[in-house]
């Protein structure tokens, strides 16, 4: 398990003059104090000062505080300063690594530090973008008032995304790879574009319709053939050229859909043969006689001689079809060029038409060569706008299905039911162990979904969610795991003999390697025995979790960090 702890929290109001000290060692850690002592400042301002945007700490907490929390990122320690909108990050020798005070570069700084890559659909604008730090950290923090519920509401503002729970949740416990939810926002782009772009074909098309209800459109002769012919002489040819153009074009546009029509089945024809040859190239590394297991749908397929001998014949079928369509092809085009052939030849008497009307073109009326000119001009504007679609609708296509076949490849169905069914096992326990009620002991859907339970039971079944969470990850996820952070656990007026029950249950069920802070209101039972790597701090006084006699000390500490962060970002010239 890859770890990630924090190891000490400053905390310092200038305007007030206090301040106050954390230590934390990397097992257990218990914050003890009864109801306004500070438990939930303490634990909202370790994430806070990573850029969380946590629930409010209170009327009478300073807002312009300064957080620092010493942290350990694999054995590498650092240091992150929170001072008004500026996160500064110090390494092992308090030397400054990065400052900003931009909400977008501190999330891909610390998402860079942290490993953290997880792609999201923003609400709004629909973008793709990283998830801020709040998602690495909402599986594994227990807010006072965001998380003891059903309800995601451990961090404000995590709507600012489309269904994160289920990417969040499925990288935290490593079922699927970050690669796998950035193309799977990726490909939900996309069908969203394809939706644009059919909406965009059908508008395009009313309102072609339109135009030509209102516009019957003649057919098209070159040049001045267009227009009505107020000359005598050749009105008679002209209307005939005029039927038979028309006809010739029809007959044209059938003999080319028949010819398309006839490639468009020998494409499809050879795909199916390609896929063919690659299916027999799949079954040569398989024996004779042993089931196969299908890649795709897990499905177990038989695989013998009988059933290699039809597939084979399928294809010969496959293959005299094909014969016999491009045969088919060959006949239609020679037909379409033979029409085609004819329409030139009516072209060319047209046009001779045209050049003995050009002695005339001056009795044409303007206006109607003015009206007829701006329909065609609306008609080829429709078309060139139809042919655009086409070509977008088709690149959207294929980029879809080029998404699908990365997916499938990056999604281990064997492995998510694995893990899965390890999670689901560890809740059973953790909620039999919490005497939470019996119809809450088991699990069923997805892992995103939180136990729903009023009474005092409720609390008991999202402690255990949260306990499995952090046990699935311990076993499954390549990723850092965060601290387990747990704040008033003795939710809903739990008795006498259910708050040391919790507490024990907390407390020894801690994940090794991954460490435990937990706000508690009473005493820890006696059963419960810290280590040297363990530590107890109480907050004994209310609304005043800040302290006159500790500021000295901190202000000290934290004064050259403050200069350190103020210096780097005048120098990079950055506004503070």
């Amino acid at each position: 398990m890859r770890s990630f702890r924090f190891d000490k929290l400053w905390l310092l109001s200038e305007r007030e003059q206090k301040a106050r000290v954390i230590p934390l060692k990397r097992n257990s850690n218990a914050l003890v104090g009864t109801n306004h002592t500070g438990k939930s400042t303490v634990s909202r301002s370790l994430f806070t000062a990573f850029g969380c945007a946590t629930r409010p700490l209170g009327g009478e907490w300073d807002k312009d505080a300064v957080i620092a929390v010493e942290f350990n990122v694999e054995g590498q320690d650092y240091t992150m300063l929170r001072r008004g909108t500026v996160h500064t990050l110090f390494d092992s020798r308090h030397s400054v690594v990065w400052a900003t005070a931009e909400s977008g570069e501190l999330r891909d700084k610390l998402s860079s530090l942290l490993g953290f890559s997880l792609s999201l659909t923003a609400n709004k604008s629909t973008e793709i973008r990283q998830a801020r730090p709040a998602f690495f950290f909402v599986p594994f923090f227990v807010d006072q008032d965001g998380s003891w519920d059903s309800s995601w509401r451990t961090f404000q503002r995590l709507g600012e995304f489309q269904q994160w729970e289920r990417p969040t949740l499925d990288l935290a416990l490593g079922i699927r790879p970050p690669e796998y939810w950035q193309a799977s926002n990726q490909l939900a782009a996309k069908r969203r574009e394809l939706d644009d772009v059919v909406r965009e074909q059908k508008v395009l098309e009313d309102a072609r319709s339109k135009l030509a209800e209102r516009f019957p459109r003649a057919p098209w002769y070159r040049d001045a053939m267009t227009f009505r012919r107020e000359l005598r002489e050749l009105e008679t040819q002209a209307g005939r050229l005029a039927i038979e153009q028309d006809a010739v074009r029809c007959r044209a546009a059938e003999t080319a859909a028949t010819r398309d029509s006839f490639q468009a089945q020998v494409r499809l024809l050879d795909s199916a043969l390609g896929a063919h040859a690659a299916d027999m190239v799949f079954l040569d590394g398989y024996e004779v006689g042993n089931d196969i297991i299908c890649p795709t749908c897990g499905t177990s397929h038989e695989h013998t001689f009988h059933e290699r001998l039809n597939l084979e014949a399928e294809a010969d079928e496959l293959r005299q079809l094909r014969m016999n369509l491009n045969a088919r092809v060959a006949t239609a085009e020679r037909e379409h060029r033979a029409v085609i052939e004819k329409l030139e030849e009516l072209d060319a008497q047209a046009k001779r038409v045209d050049d003995l009307l050009n002695t005339e073109r001056g009795k044409l009326k303007l206006r109607e060569v003015i009206d007829r000119a701006g329909v065609e001009n609306a008609f080829a504007a429709f078309q060139a706008q139809r042919e655009q679609l086409d070509i977008a609708y088709g690149d959207v296509r294929r980029a879809i299905l080029e998404i699908e076949e990365r997916l499938a490849g990056l999604d281990d169905a064997k492995r998510a039911k694995e893990i899965r069914g390890f999670f689901n096992a560890r809740y059973a326990q953790f909620a039999t162990q919490l005497e939470v009620p019996i119809s809450l002991r088991t699990r069923k859907g997805e892992v995103k979904t939180k136990p729903q339970q009023g009474g005092s039971g409720g609390p008991r079944a999202v402690l255990a969610y949260y306990f499995a969470l952090s046990h699935t990850a311990a076993k499954y996820s390549p990723a850092l795991i965060p601290p387990l952070v747990i704040d008033s656990p003795h939710q809903k007026a739990q008795d006498e003999i259910n708050r040391p029950m919790v507490t024990e249950f907390i407390f020894r069920n801690r994940v090794p390697g991954q460490q435990l802070i937990v706000g508690v209101e009473e005493d820890l039972p006696q059963s419960i025995q810290l280590g040297e790597e363990d530590s107890e701090t109480r907050l004994t006084v209310k609304y005043s979790l800040l302290q006159s006699e500790q500021y000295r000390m901190a202000y000290a500490e934290l004064s050259h960090l403050i200069t350190g962060s103020t210096e780097f970002l005048r120098n990079n010239r950055t506004v503070v």
